[in-house]
């Protein structure tokens, strides 16, 4: 956990303001992330510009380049548009762009919007983290689907006996995905990656694959930093664990992704800016008590006031966050000062093992942790 938590300070200690301004633009195409690609994304103008070939090349369409006219023809003819020019066509009709194409290191670069209106192909730019998807990951996955299962807001195919290669863990709202072989020869190894919601795709300093871009944050498949065969020499494990990761990836294809925040319900209780989604105000409470905002589960809430207790905000100094003995989430850290969401301790009930109340509790806790992905 230590560990985790050094890692979520120094990602939240990144200079913000003016190094959002400079900071690379994070690219996704079908899920795959840019930074593979060598050519990256520029702005002019105030207008997103994309690499075209590096895309599209990434999304199995046919380019073809006349140098002469500097026309590009994709897809046998469907679409062609002229560097330089903002008219171009696309499936039998004439259409503008609203800025021109232009040529930049021996490659073809065209406004974001022009893959959406031209090529129809889903694209989305934000701004305030300067990152841009186009397409998804999800498609058609290379095994027959056996059963469906749910993890927080989740949901995936497994295929048939998927058990025998991998094993599944979720905890925190954290999808955990493990090759069985390396697991079973030494706990906790095998871990091929977790699939987890992240509000910021640049502060993810790991190998990523992007499941879903939703309203308020992320949701990605984040790949292990580390070696996690229990022997390389093995040929056996190694196979194995490369094996398992390529069923992961099937896996994910199929994968649907439960999103219900919108910016429109964000909220303010005290000095503290959140979503709080609709579908989940039965269940979580939030309000000032003793001086805190403070999350609550409403079904223990109601029926005990010192009961249901999920975490509140509080202020800490930077050097005195190993002094914090329980569980604690890092929202924002500024001039040595961190704003923080520490977790209950014990996560008391209005009536002990009462099998419905800890449902309730478990519930609304893994929400919470979706809700602090909005904090401002």
């Amino acid at each position: 956990m230590k560990k985790l938590l050094t890692l979520a300070l120094a990602l939240v200690m990144l200079p913000s303001l003016a190094f959002a301004e400079t900071r690379p633009i994070s690219l996704f195409v079908n899920g795959i992330d840019g930074e593979e690609f060598k050519e990256q994304p520029v702005i002019r103008d105030d207008r997103l510009f994309l690499p075209l070939r590096s895309v599209l090349n990434n999304m199995v369409f046919k380019i073809y380049w006349d140098g002469k006219t500097k026309t590009v023809s994709i897809d046998d003819g469907t679409v062609e548009m002229t560097v330089g020019k903002k008219e171009y066509y696309a499936r039998g009709q004439n259409k503008t762009m609203d800025v021109a194409p232009f040529i930049l290191k021996d490659r073809t670069y065209v406004p974001i919007r022009f893959l959406a209106d031209g090529m129809k192909i889903p694209v989305a730019w934000d701004a305030k983290h300067r990152a841009a998807t186009v397409g998804e990951y999800k498609s058609a996955a290379a095994f027959t689907p056996e059963k469906t299962v749910t993890y927080g807001n989740v949901t995936f195919s497994l295929p048939k006996d998927w058990e025998k290669q991998l094993i599944i863990t979720y905890d925190h709202n954290m999808i955990t995905f493990y090759d069985k072989k390396n697991y079973d020869a030494e706990k906790d190894m095998g871990r091929i990656g977790e699939v987890q919601n992240i509000r910021d795709p640049y502060k993810i300093f790991v190998p990523k694959l992007l499941l879903y871009k939703g309203n308020c944050f992320y949701t990605f498949l984040t790949y292990s930093s580390d070696v996690q065969v229990v022997d390389i020499g093995n040929k056996e494990l190694s196979e194995s664990y490369t094996r398992s990761k390529e069923l992961v990836r099937e896996i994910l294809k199929t994968a649907e992704v439960k999103d219900d925040f919108n910016e429109a319900d964000r909220t303010k209780v005290g000095d503290i800016s959140f979503v709080l989604p609709k579908s989940y105000r039965q269940g979580v409470g939030a309000e000032v008590i003793d001086g805190k905002v403070t999350f609550y589960d409403k079904a223990n809430h109601d029926l005990n006031k010192d009961a249901g207790i999920i975490g509140s905000f509080q202020t800490v100094k930077a050097k005195d966050l190993d002094g914090i003995k329980e569980n604690f989430h890092i929202i924002r850290c500024k001039e040595n000062a961190c704003l923080v969401f520490v977790y209950a301790e014990d996560g008391k009930l209005a009536k002990e093992k009462d099998p419905a109340l800890q449902k309730a509790y478990g519930t609304s806790k893994e929400r919470v942790s979706n809700i602090l992905l909005t904090v401002e």
